[in-house]
């Protein structure tokens, strides 16, 4: 059976079956409907519950608040309608952004760090993602997260895992080269330092999630902050760390600055370090009085927001930007 759905302020109508989320069937009717990872992960896809009947799907923990829930909020992109449905959501303007391949740098076996420089400037906020353009395969997106925050030259950096398949990635590391242009999309996500907050900070990162995370502690550096941060830092196999360099010397120059790196993989019997992120994490708690900023897989995600609130940590205190591998 099929439900009209009626999109507000604009106006936009279309219809949905009972079997599609509100997302799936907003795209495909060609309608730019707010969305990011389109699996319950990210939150952008927010919206108000205006009018009609729907079920809500299972999604991440604390990408509504009590308050949102009280206001009728959803999830768009697991919110399957149930009746002819009026619904809060915004539609997202066509704007985009023609950038040109300025570096390729291997950061380890399997990440590569790509440096674009956009046309025009990118209005993009520290944390967020940009959504780019598979070269020669329209309306095919990925969303990476950008590593630095906005610099005065423009240019964008990403830490781009090669998988097994993934047509973005597969271009990047057998195909890419200086000079090639690309297209981006809007900004998006509301994964960025609380400015506001005086409490010291904790972050946590797996794999490529150090991106943002790296964006995040380089905009507190130039903003002079001085309060304790620690980050933990986890990979699975010592080979899949990169910028451990850079880490150790940021420890060095900013003393604030405490970083942890975890290793997964229990052979590896030459490590002398911390072992498995989460319980490193939790060993070194309580982290109630923190503003905490995580970034890595749904599945760590999850389990880290568990562990935090077992600690007793408020959820308004808990950011986070959790990554499906999309390649």
């Amino acid at each position: 059976m099929e439900f009209e759905i009626c999109l507000e302020p604009s106006g936009v109508r279309f219809t949905a079956d009972a079997h599609q989320n509100i997302v799936a069937a907003a795209k495909e009717h060609g309608i730019p409907i707010k969305h990011g990872c389109a699996s319950g992960s990210c939150g952008d896809c927010k919206g108000t519950i205006l009018d009609g009947d729907s079920e809500q799907g299972p999604f991440m923990p604390l990408l509504l608040s009590p308050t949102e829930r009280a206001a009728n909020m959803a999830i768009l992109c697991k919110l399957y309608p149930r009746s002819p449905m009026r619904l809060r959501a915004e539609i997202v303007q066509k704007t985009l952004w023609t950038a040109q391949v300025t570096q390729l740098a291997p950061l380890a076996w399997n990440v590569m760090e790509l440096r674009v420089q956009p046309e025009h400037p990118y209005p993009y906020r520290t944390g967020q993602y940009a959504r780019i353009g598979v070269p020669g395969q329209p309306e095919q997106w990925r969303s990476y997260s950008v590593a630095t925050p906005p610099t005065a030259q423009g240019e964008l950096v990403f830490h781009i895992r090669e998988l097994p398949g993934g047509a973005f990635s597969q271009w990047l590391f057998q195909n890419a080269r200086i000079g090639d242009t690309l297209q981006l999309g809007s900004p998006q996500g509301e994964f960025f330092l609380r400015q506001e907050s005086p409490l010291d900070l904790l972050c946590i990162a797996a794999g490529t999630g150090l991106a943002p995370i790296e964006a995040i502690l380089q905009e507190s550096f130039d903003l002079g902050w001085k309060r304790p941060i620690h980050l933990f830092y986890g990979a699975k196999k010592r080979e899949d760390f990169y910028h451990s360099e850079k880490l150790a010397g940021w420890s060095r120059h900013y003393p604030h600055l405490q970083v942890t790196p975890t290793l997964s993989d229990m052979t590896d019997a030459g490590w002398t370090g911390a072992r498995r992120l989460l319980p490193t994490v939790a060993s070194h708690g309580p982290w109630k009085d923190h503003e905490i900023y995580l970034c890595g897989s749904p599945g760590m995600i999850e389990a880290a927001i568990d562990l935090l609130l077992s600690h007793g940590t408020p959820h308004e205190q808990i950011h986070f930007d959790a990554f499906s591998p999309n390649g």
